[in-house]
């Protein structure tokens, strides 16, 4: 840690002069530290600790300059500044993906220039949270703080500057392609202060600030210059991306139906991707590009569900001593504090979850090449993935992409027609190829090898070409030969011819990429396109991650995925709103049975799975395996909990702890307290009892992860995603399924094809759902389960049935597959991997 901190002081003193990059790079060393050396205090880090310090101190400096007092340390107190907007809304209402990820750097930067006026123009305070709908700051106690003016700027307040730096939020630095007026954020200062410590009571009130999302709004004063700026005659059409400006006034812009300032967002997307295929960390913008071999892609969402985490109820369900009759039973005497520092640190950590399965932060390229010039690895420097390739969903994936880049012979004719970094169709053999135009070198000022200008950047997947021609692309293309170039039309309408490409040669290894293209990693909510083939690989391995790393609280912060498959034809909209509509699973407490609660060990030759091995000489050294069975929904669900610490030696006593479904004091048992913020569930149920204390029949809470799919065969199909109370699909049954249900999914489908042919099971299936709608009705399926005469139809179906190749269906194999049909979970493992994922 010492040779690192010197090498980011070097970096720090020699390089940057950027204050906010300092700030970041001192992060990342800070965050490696602990911020106390004893457990389990030591979950907190130096930068957690000495940033909310900084942060505290700094307003409360502010606070005696601008007032002229400084008041007695115990009566300090501080307020939190939010701006917010409906960030997720914005963001996701791009009709294409350059569209979107200038949208989501748009509002970043926009940010930023807001931090820089309260950290650095005028040093209020400190930004302590950010997500997709903005930052949050601590401030000085001052009820008038966004109304103070400075009477050197004509009286300008706090707010107006505030506003002035949001609004001038953009992209490459252009002043002209701003925010503007597109996004008015809502400002929101506590009406009342806060301590922060020690009482828990005196937290500052962050939830308050997050939980509720203000509506996305624009300025309508604003978008109305643009209308009146010698543009009255009531003749042009709105912009087709923004849908706030009028279209052009330039002709390229209104060729393609946008206005001005979109079209040269859009462009400068492009040309970025073009300009950095060198990089591996880059991936990919096209949505063509990270289709499957069939065409089709995967919107996969997440959600963490922090909302009794950051009102620090259930930090209180955590233990900083261990609790026995010597130490007390009382959350006064052995809970953990929820203190400022804490609280942030569980939103970083559910952000870095995130930023490793699919990092939006990238390295600067500034600190690469400190690194390169003093012979340092990045890693040094760097937390987190260096590339796409290095991430959780990258190595799921586990593919590694060629680019086909076509030369052009008439590349200077092609000039004056095309535009520069434009996306075309090119058609050869009647299909209709997407393909991106790259002027030649003289044209463009871009900083890219010679041998990829004057020419086109094939922007599809080379095995989905293949299989549509049944050949390599490139042997399907032939020199000297010319192709039509066509500016993609509207739907149902023919693309204009805008020229003939002579090929005069092509590379078909031009550069690599991962077909991934994240789109965010915040706290709660993450979003990440995937091939649909992908898909399930990608969600395994980030329901490993998560067992693995909050596998003591798994039973207390619930992970919701989903996955939206598509067509790669689909409109985005229509896939990013589906994404949308699963993003809001609820989090449903069930009250579940314990079964068996075993601990194990690795040295006493326990098996651990496959999923915890990377750990298995740190916390799943050893570890308990905790059966549940939920009695009306008729779920079984195994928690495996780690019972060490990291160094695989020092037992875990302060984290897995769960609520008892009584009211009465678990006496007879060690390790257990009374939570003094309640049960966030049922408050009378507040009695805490460690994992290891566990014992049959006992009930508990459990908070599930849940997993949900769906196919988008046509955009009107996200309509039937939606959630009723209990957190269940009415149109959908049985979905959403238990994040460990997956798993059953797939052994289904196995089952499935290892009996019968497909025909087969087809048939058999749609028997089973037709005389189910005929018995109880199209939304019968709970009915169902519950009817003997309905499940002994299903198991005679399977009895009858004939198997495959001679093979005998045994009595074990019986019951499952009647099980699985009775309960809705064959017709869905034939949905999910024979009909959209094509196994």
């Amino acid at each position: 840690l010492d040779d690192k901190l010197r090498i980011t002081l070097k970096y720090i003193q020699e390089f940057t002069e950027s204050r906010k990059e300092k700030v970041e790079i001192l992060q990342r060393t800070y965050i490696q530290a602990p911020g106390d050396t004893r457990r389990p205090i030591n979950e907190v880090t130096l930068w957690d600790w000495s940033s909310i310090v900084a942060a505290l101190y700094k307003a409360e400096i502010a606070r005696c300059v601008l007032t002229g007092e400084q008041r007695d340390p115990q009566s300090v107190q501080w307020r939190l500044l939010s701006l917010r907007t409906n960030g997720l809304e914005y963001i996701l209402s791009a009709s294409s993906i350059p569209d979107l990820l200038v949208r989501r750097d748009l509002l970043n930067d926009a940010w930023n220039r807001v931090q820089k006026v309260l950290e650095e123009t005028y040093p209020l305070g400190l930004e302590v949270y950010r997500d997709e709908n903005g930052p949050v700051f601590v401030v000085p106690d001052l009820k008038n703080l966004l109304g103070l003016e400075n009477p050197n700027d004509n009286s300008k307040t706090l707010r107006e500057y505030i506003l002035e730096a949001f609004r001038q939020g953009t992209v490459k630095e252009n002043a002209s392609l701003a925010i503007d007026g597109e996004v008015v954020p809502v400002f929101k200062l506590d009406e009342k202060a806060w301590k922060g410590q020690p009482a828990p009571a005196e937290l500052p009130p962050i939830d308050d600030h997050i939980k509720n999302t203000p509506p996305y709004q624009s300025d309508p004063s604003a978008i109305a210059q643009h209308w009146d700026n010698g543009r009255d005659d009531g003749k042009e059409e709105v912009c087709s991306v923004c849908g706030l400006r009028p279209q052009g006034p330039d002709d390229k812009a209104k060729r393609r139906k946008m206005c001005d300032i979109c079209e040269q967002r859009r462009t400068g997307r492009a040309k970025a991707w073009a300009t950095n295929l060198g990089s591996t960390f880059l991936g990919t913008i096209w949505l063509n590009e990270v289709a499957d071999a069939n065409g089709r892609i995967a919107l996969i969402v997440g959600r963490f569900d922090l909302t009794h985490w950051l009102n620090g109820t259930l930090v209180r369900s955590l233990a900083v001593r261990t609790p026995t009759g010597q130490n007390g039973h009382t959350a006064d005497q052995v809970a953990k504090n929820p203190s400022f520092a804490r609280l942030r640190r569980i939103w970083e950590t559910t952000r870095r979850f995130w930023q490793d399965v699919a990092p939006t932060d990238t390295p600067p390229k500034e600190l690469q090449d400190f690194c390169e010039d003093n012979n340092l690895n990045l890693t040094e420097l760097w937390e987190g993935p260096l590339s796409l390739k290095d991430s959780v969903a990258g190595m799921a994936i586990g593919e590694n992409r060629s680019r086909i880049f076509l030369k052009a012979e008439n590349a200077d004719e092609l000039t004056d027609n095309l535009g520069p970094f434009y996306a075309y169709a090119m058609e050869v053999q009647g299909r209709k190829v997407a393909v991106l135009w790259v002027p030649p070198e003289e044209n463009d000022g871009a900083d890219i090898s010679e041998e990829y200008h004057g020419g086109f950047w094939v922007i599809e997947n080379p095995a989905y070409l293949e299989r549509l021609s049944g050949k390599p692309f490139a042997q399907v293309l032939q020199k000297g030969t010319r192709y039509e170039i066509l500016e993609p039309g509207e739907y149902g309408q023919p693309g204009r011819a805008k020229g003939r490409l002579i090929l005069a040669e092509m590379n078909t290894d031009a550069s690599n990429y991962t077909p991934l293209i994240p789109i965010l990693a915040e706290p709660h909510t993450f979003m990440m396109l995937t091939p649909a083939d992908k898909a399930m690989d990608v969600i395994q391995a980030i329901k490993a991650k998560y067992e693995r790393e909050m596998g003591k609280v798994r039973n207390r912060l619930p992970l919701h995925l989903g996955v939206v498959f598509a067509p790669r034809r689909q409109p985005l909209r229509a896939l990013l709103d589906a994404g949308k509509k699963m993003l809001n699973q609820p989090a449903t407490p069930l009250v579940w049975n314990v079964r068996c609660a075993a601990r194990k060990q690795i040295d006493r030759g326990d098996r651990l799975p496959q999923a915890f091995r990377q750990d298995q000489n740190g916390q799943f050294k050893e570890w308990y395996e905790i059966h549940m069975e939920h009695p009306q929904k008729d779920k079984m669900l195994t928690w495996h909990v780690p019972a060490c610490m990291g160094d695989g030696q020092t037992e875990d006593h302060w984290y897995p702890y769960a609520f008892l479904a009584s009211e009465s004091e678990p006496n007879g048992r060690n390790r257990y307290f009374k939570s003094d913020r309640g049960n966030p569930w049922q408050a009378s149920h507040s009695w805490l009892v460690h994992v290891g204390e566990l014992t049959l029949d006992d009930k508990i809470y459990f908070t599930p992860a849940t997993f949900d799919f769906e196919f988008l065969d046509a955009n009107t199909r996200r309509h039937e995603i939606w959630y009723d109370r209990q957190g269940r699909r009415p149109l959908r049954r049985p979905r959403p399924y238990l994040l460990d249900e997956i798993d059953q999914l797939k052994e289904a489908y196995q089952v499935l094809n290892n009996y019968f042919e497909r025909t087969q099971y087809y048939a058999l299936v749609q028997e089973i759902e037709r005389k189910r709608e005929e018995w109880f009705g199209e939304n019968g399926l709970e009915a169902s389960v519950e009817d003997p005469a309905f499940q002994r139809f299903v198991e005679d179906a399977f009895r009858n049935a004939h198997t495959r190749r001679g093979k005998t269906l045994c009595a074990e194999d019986i019951k499952r597959l009647s099980d699985w049909a009775v309960r809705g979970y064959l017709r869905d493992a034939i949905e999910l991997y024979q009909k959209i994922l094509k196994l």
